[in-house]
């Protein structure tokens, strides 16, 4: 059930790009937020249905119970976890997944891949169907949701919402996703290099999902992990931000509450059981 590190990068088998694909598998990348990607587990399987193919979680290297959750999710035929030793950190993590379900791929038949960041909730249940909707009529290959970004004084798209379809956008000549403070925008660059089609979707904003935002980084601050290349970042950019959508905090409280629960005090096998419980 666990996944190895695979150090070299998979690209997705050519096949016929008439064929279009369906439904969706989620990736996300977890380091040390054992509750922020159980919920989002859970809200995958609360909300999406049938819609929902498979869920790969890469986890780097945590040491805070995420790899029991992950070990007893995928005994469940949950999630697929790829264990890492150490942190390899966001951009090669997902690189390391997109490259799994390339070696899983099979001709003819392919999902969306969507990539969430582990502090993200899905919190409508049209939120894959609307979002392969939008990307199917505009032909886009990439569809996420663009903001202006300060760093870079240019419109991209955000790192936490990401819809692809992998046999257009998961190609060598785009190359993977690097590590740095905004692989996807950086992805983004790439596959705008080679005229890959590109829309933008309300992931956020029109409520499908809730970024609750800084995760991570919260996590790294509060354990002092100074070695971690982001620490020095995290001390000044470590509270939530919502994305600065108005009803975010509130809609992300009752989720949380319902979640608590659903799930009582975190132990593996319930959540499990949370997950396969369906809304009634």
């Amino acid at each position: 059930m666990t996944g190895e590190v695979r150090e070299r990068v998979s690209w997705w088998p050519t096949t016929d790009l008439a064929i279009e694909p369906h439904g969706v598998t989620v990736v996300t990348v977890n380091y040390n937020t054992k509750r922020l990607v159980s919920m989002l587990l859970w809200s995958l399987y609360r909300f999406l249905g049938s819609e929902l193919r498979s869920v790969v979680v890469v986890d780097n290297g945590s040491a805070d119970g995420s790899v029991a959750i992950l070990r007893a999710c995928a005994g469940a035929g949950l999630c697929e976890p790829i264990l890492n030793g150490t942190n390899r950190y966001h951009g090669p993590g997902m690189s390391q997944a997109l490259s799994h379900c390339a070696s899983r791929a099979v001709d003819g038949d392919r999902p969306w891949l969507w990539l969430l960041d582990s502090d993200c909730v899905v919190a409508r249940p049209d939120a894959a169907t609307e979002a392969v909707s939008a990307a199917r009529s505009a032909g886009a290959a990439l569809l996420g949701e663009a903001a202006w970004n300060t760093w870079h004084q240019d419109v991209r798209l955000r790192g936490y919402s990401l819809l692809i379809d992998p046999a257009r956008a998961w190609r060598p000549e785009i190359g993977p996703f690097l590590e740095g403070g905004d692989p996807v925008g950086d992805f983004e660059q790439s596959c705008r290099r080679v005229q890959i089609p590109i829309a933008t979707f309300p992931f956020t904003a029109s409520g499908f999902i809730v970024h609750l935002g800084r995760g991570t980084l919260a996590g790294v601050y509060e354990r002092r992990e100074a070695s971690n290349p982001y620490f020095s970042w995290a001390r000044d950019h470590r509270e939530p931000h919502f994305q600065q959508v108005s009803g975010a905090p509130a809609r992300y409280s009752a989720l949380s509450a319902e979640f608590d629960e659903a799930v009582g005090d975190l132990r593996p096998e319930q959540l499990v059981r949370a997950c396969h419980q369906r809304p009634g």
